[in-house]
């Protein structure tokens, strides 16, 4: 190629960058979406009012927007970069106190504090409950920065993460993981968090699998509910639209997405094997042996060991938009249209629009539990951490 015609291309190349920054950063605020009137939380704010007044991450002009890294401008990108994080730089940004919880069928649930007693002594602080996503635990990255940020200041709240059965070096003592409507484990927890530290407040926070096992516990409850709200960050919602779309025929799902997430199950189940092959199901090796899809691992596996008739029951009785209409706490989902795990189609926004309790915040971009706005920053922390702070200055025990 002659000189100028280098030059050309470069310039040409440049200005193309530069429109699609601007238009990146053009679309980059956030849309929230609600009830015409919410609930009233403390009998003079509704929640609403709350959100736009004290959520400046999610309801400013300004601050109200997420604008993706430059070095990270995709769905993919965004979403991957966790992984290249945990691979090659494990996080170690938080310190825990682990504390052992058996359930009454004999399952062990791992509690992870932070920061640890000896830091933070028991008092009445208001507690953040954190649930992890996918085969996840406390020291996965998305876990972590939300953990730093609601314990630092000006928030410094006390931090629980629960950590279910077989997950990040829990021991499975019974033949049955966990699944992603398994609420009695979830609820077991909260109530022994609520009966050790019975003046503090609750809210419960989940990731991804997390935020739909959490989101179906809070509609189950209803006006019962111990926790004072909850926050979901990229939810699925569907759990069957959520697998049919990590299992379509593209490049990005049979190299990275389905590769990746078969991976943490089936390295869960290796680890447990032994213990739940002690169980009354019967779970066939050899097909489990040869399992390539999420579903697959649903119809051997889960399915089987929780009593479901198969992958697509499983699906349909513990997806958690059926229970939002029952929600009646404070609730804010944060989702990315971009998500290439939880589709933007099945995000159910005439729930959020008739339930007064409920609130959505949508980004343009983001991938799935991805949000990096550089290479050492994510935005998703900073909304959890306000909406979690105006919640517990409006409510009381």
């Amino acid at each position: 190629m002659a000189p100028n015609s280098a030059v050309t291309a470069g310039v040409v190349a440049a200005g193309i960058a530069v429109l699609v920054r601007r238009r990146t950063i053009d679309n980059s605020q956030v849309q929230l979406i609600h009830a015409p009137t919410t609930a009233n939380v403390d009998g003079e704010n509704t929640l609403a009012d709350i959100v736009a007044a004290e959520c400046p991450s999610l309801s400013d002009p300004v601050e109200g927007r997420f604008v993706p890294s430059a070095l990270l401008p995709t769905a993919d990108f965004q979403t991957c970069f966790n992984g290249v994080m945990e691979r090659f730089g494990k996080l170690n940004m938080v310190k825990y106190d682990r504390e052992l919880i058996v359930t009454q069928d004999g399952g062990t649930i791992g509690l992870d504090w932070s920061p640890p007693f000896e830091e933070m002594p028991e008092d009445n602080c208001p507690i953040v409950i954190l649930s992890h996503g996918l085969s996840g635990g406390s020291r996965e990255t998305y876990v972590q920065k939300t953990v730093k940020q609601l314990t630092s200041k000006p928030y410094r709240f006390r931090v629980v993460v629960v950590n279910f059965r077989g997950c990040a070096g829990v021991q499975l003592t019974t033949h049955i993981l966990y699944n992603g409507g398994f609420t009695s484990d979830y609820g077991f927890a909260v109530d022994h968090i609520h009966s050790r530290f019975p003046q503090s407040k609750l809210i419960g926070v989940g990731f991804s699998l997390g935020a739909n096992l959490v989101t179906k516990y809070v509609g189950e409850q209803g006006a019962d509910c111990p926790l004072k709200a909850a926050v979901s960050v990229c939810n699925p919602f569907d759990l069957a639209a959520s697998s049919d779309a990590i299992e379509r025929p593209t490049f990005r799902n049979r190299h990275i997405y389905t590769p990746a997430m078969l991976l943490g199950l089936m390295n869960l189940y290796k680890r447990h094997r032994a213990m739940m092959e002690t169980g009354p199901v019967e779970l066939n090796a050899e097909a489990i042996s040869k399992i390539a899809k999420i579903r697959q691992f649903d119809d051997l596996i889960t399915a089987r060991v929780f009593g479901y008739k198969s992958s697509t029951d499983y699906y349909t009785k513990c997806s958690s938009a059926q229970f939002m209409p029952h929600i009646r706490i404070p609730f804010l989902a944060i989702s990315a249209l971009d998500d290439p795990v939880c589709p933007e189609d099945f995000i159910p926004r005439e729930t959020f629009r008739t339930n007064p309790h409920l609130v959505l915040a949508l980004t343009e971009y983001g991938g799935h539990l991805g949000f990096h706005e550089d290479l050492v920053n994510c935005w998703y922390p900073r909304p959890i951490a306000e909406f979690c702070n105006a919640i517990f200055n409006h409510t009381e025990l």
